[in-house]
């Protein structure tokens, strides 16, 4: 019996499959999808990069091959499983405004929400909310198994091969598997050349438990193309249960709930975990300060750099030698599980040291550690060898995340789906997009990518941009949403409820400023007695909550729009 798949040719007998052989092939290609070994575009690596770039790649209408070392890992959060914070959240509005995915599922898997800098101006607002990184994957996955023209494949890309004119004619596998395609775009994360370090030990792997991917490096070298060596860490992770909750600060979600997502459908609440805060001691500073010595950067066993803006427990103590605490968050990796996130700790510090840091910890003295810290250094790109539309100069090769030399999941999935699009866009010869320092973060991030030379880890930051007044994450949508229509990724539903939401807006801001407050009028005594505000002259609803000591939100409350209001003229449909 011959097997495919279900199907079996035990079903037909030996004189039917002679007298009706050819009509019975042509019948079985017909029946199933047998799919050739050429793509429009080939996706290495399934991250957070790489799933934004797949996904964005054959919802542009291409052809996606999604190769990577291990499908249990998609999408997977190995250092801390949160996404947003200051200017990260702005990034993944923008991602969901494009038709990206990562808010989604970030409001599809959270454990815990909260806004930050709320007592500062909009402009630094940000969401941030620690999810299940289980279910995180999980739902991506699904995702991804959900369109019909992405294929998703396990396997070690090893070499890429070019055509005569030098363009990307296909990738080949550690095993021997060859894929034609168009366009790659290469998203390895801390894979390329990977080797994690606890102490003087060392590992060659991308991640704990997982093999480094290696072959590439040499490949892109061969192409002329330059690389460095970066570095990153992860805190220990220790059991919940061994935790002393009476000697730590509770820090609850907020009541107020927040979504990453423009789309409605998207917004479910979910019962929330909490998070606590907690201090390192004396004894933290030092046990670690007698034995830097031991850790990988400053034994001299790793020479790569790390991310300045997330510092190690050893860089901590090191560059801030005033500072004899440091704040400690213990954060839920998932609702069924019971293992703690230590933020903070991030170490290279040999296990035992490790065990000894953790109990001098005010609410850790008992905790068990479950899995240790680590660094990790690996391959990247240096970024300033791409176009603004982040192609190398080998047509067809684009690259995308943590290769490009930053850090953090938000960052990786911006630029991937920017990389998707573009890769899709090339394979069908047509123009690509850029993004513009003014229009959005991700093309400040983008645009510093590829211009400046990196000496350390890429992080988005706020500061930036220039523009970041008008950047906002609650504006994304009015910025982004229709390019991402252009290029195919937004739905009809999701269009229509845009265009919604643009007329609403424009209505309102129509009655805004066209709506008058008279003066010696009943609601203007009530915006003296209430408020406290005195108008010396007429004004319009929108030049009353422009000044700085009125919003929008207090105009509503006051129901102004149905108390003695003059209009200038009728308003429009």
């Amino acid at each position: 019996m011959i097997g495919f798949g279900f199907f079996s040719l035990k079903k037909f007998s030996p004189s039917l499959l002679r007298t009706r052989k050819s009509k019975f092939y042509c019948s079985l290609e017909h029946s199933f999808k047998i799919k050739s070994n050429k793509f429009d575009v080939i996706v290495i690596g399934a991250g957070h990069a790489g799933c934004e770039a797949a996904l964005s790649s054959c919802k542009s209408g291409a052809s996606t091959l999604l190769l990577t070392l291990n499908l249990d890992k998609v999408g997977w959060q190995p250092c801390n499983p949160s996404i947003g914070g200051p200017a990260k959240s702005t990034l993944v509005h923008e991602i969901d405004a494009l038709g990206g995915w990562m808010g989604k599922i970030t409001d599809r898997s959270f454990l815990h929400k909260r806004i930050l800098n709320v007592s500062k101006g909009p402009a630094v607002w940000s969401l941030r909310a620690q999810t299940d990184k289980r279910e995180y994957s999980e739902e991506l996955k699904k995702v991804l198994d959900s369109f019909e023209n992405l294929d998703i494949q396990e396997g070690m890309v090893y070499d890429l091969f070019l055509n005569e004119d030098y363009s990307i004619k296909g990738v080949g596998t550690y095993f021997g598997g060859f894929f034609e395609c168009e366009a790659v775009v290469l998203t390895t994360g801390t894979f390329l050349g990977g080797t994690i370090w606890v102490g003087s030990k060392k590992m060659s792997a991308g991640r704990a438990g997982e093999m480094s991917s290696f072959g590439l490096t040499e490949a892109l070298k061969k192409m002329n193309l330059g690389t460095g060596r970066l570095k990153t860490g992860t805190p220990p992770r220790i059991d919940s249960r061994t935790i002393n909750y009476e000697k730590i600060t509770k820090q609850e979600s907020d009541k107020l709930e927040s979504w990453f997502s423009f789309d409605e459908m998207e917004w479910n609440s979910k019962r929330t975990m909490n998070c606590f805060i907690t201090h390192t001691s004396l004894e933290t500073f030092s046990l670690i300060r007698e034995n830097l010595h031991l850790s990988p950067k400053y034994g001299g066993f790793m020479k790569s750099t790390g991310p300045r803006y997330c510092p190690s427990i050893e860089d901590k103590i090191v560059r801030f030698t005033g500072k004899l605490e440091h704040q400690i968050f213990l954060e839920p990796e998932g609702r069924n599980i019971n293992e703690i996130y230590v933020q903070g700790m991030s170490t290279g510090l040999p296990e035992k040291l490790q065990v000894k840091a953790l109990k001098t910890i005010s609410g850790l003295e008992n905790s068990k550690m479950v899995r240790p810290a680590y660094s990790v250094d690996y391959d990247y790109l240096f970024a300033t060898q791409l176009d603004k539309n982040l192609m190398s100069k080998i047509p067809g090769l684009f690259f995308a995340g943590q290769v490009c030399g930053t850090t953090g999941y938000e960052e990786a999935g911006a630029q991937g789906l920017i990389a998707g699009i573009n890769a899709s866009l090339f394979s069908k010869k047509n123009s690509m997009v850029c993004l513009t320092r003014d229009g959005s973060f991700i093309g400040t991030m983008i645009d510093d990518l590829c211009t400046k030379n990196l000496k350390e880890p890429y992080r988005v930051l706020t500061s930036r941009s220039e523009f970041r007044l008008l950047l906002r994450g609650d504006n994304a949508d009015l910025r982004l949403t229709p390019l991402g229509r252009k290029y195919g990724l937004i739905s009809n539903r999701r269009w229509e409820k845009f265009k919604l939401k643009i007329r609403r807006i424009q209505r309102e801001s129509f009655r805004l400023n066209n709506t008058i407050v008279k003066i010696n009028s009943n609601i203007q005594k009530v915006i003296q007695n209430e408020l406290h505000l005195i108008l010396k002259k007429e004004c319009s609803l929108s030049q009353l909550i422009g000044r700085p000591d009125f919003s929008y939100e207090k105009l509503s409350k006051l129901n102004l729009q149905d108390i003695e209001l003059k209009k200038k003229r009728n308003s429009p449909d």
